[in-house]
């Protein structure tokens, strides 16, 4: 069943693009704007798994939630954070090892979206700044996505924090076969299948 996406028309997103020109000036007004994005977007994939179980999750997490400094290529799993805890990628790695489900670790954008074009998850699960939130959503608009925005950033990109006890209800929730929601409750689903780590150029 294909996702429904507004974001596949261009009236959406020139009218989300001018709504964010007319916020910008007003402190965080384009920030809150693009949270009410996401939870409505959260909400239309959870109607969406209601109908379409998932069977395949995609788990992607940013660069800049990353410690700075830290030299761990990452890109190939996350065995080395759970030894370390020095940034929020150990506790990435911890509930992953928990639910028994391997992260994804995208460190530009575009190869995120190349990700999700090449392995056509069912549905995608991801933190990101709210501007790299509503440019997912506008470069893959077929690919039902979660998304929470990252917060805590001492400055753009460094020492980003997550919402963790948001990508634990969703990790797990994926990892057990349930619908992944944020919204009304859905069916149960077949377990998700584990997605590799991918490496980056």
């Amino acid at each position: 069943m294909s996702f429904r996406s507004p974001w596949r028309h261009r009236w959406y997103v020139w009218a989300v693009n001018t709504a964010r020109r007319a916020l910008r000036p007003f402190g965080r007004g384009e920030e809150a704007f693009i949270a009410w994005l996401a939870r409505r977007q959260n909400r239309r994939v959870a109607r969406h798994l209601a109908k379409a179980p998932a069977r395949r999750a995609l788990l992607i997490m940013p660069r800049c939630v990353k410690k700075t400094g830290c030299h761990v290529d990452v890109q190939h799993g996350l065995d080395e954070c759970l030894a370390c805890m020095g940034c929020p990628l150990g506790d990435v790695a911890q509930i992953c090892r928990r639910h028994d489900v391997e992260a994804l670790v995208a460190f530009r954008s575009h190869i995120a979206f190349e990700m999700a074009r090449t392995l056509k998850p069912d549905v995608i699960i991801a933190s990101a700044c709210h501007d790299r939130m509503v440019k997912a959503l506008r470069s893959v608009p077929e690919v039902p996505a979660l998304l929470a925005p990252l917060a805590g950033m001492d400055r753009m990109c460094v020492n980003a924090t997550l919402d963790l006890a948001w990508l634990e209800q969703q990790v797990a929730a994926a990892a057990a076969g349930r619908a992944v929601c944020d919204g009304p409750a859905a069916r149960p689903l077949p377990a998700a299948a584990h997605v590799p780590s991918v490496q980056t150029p």
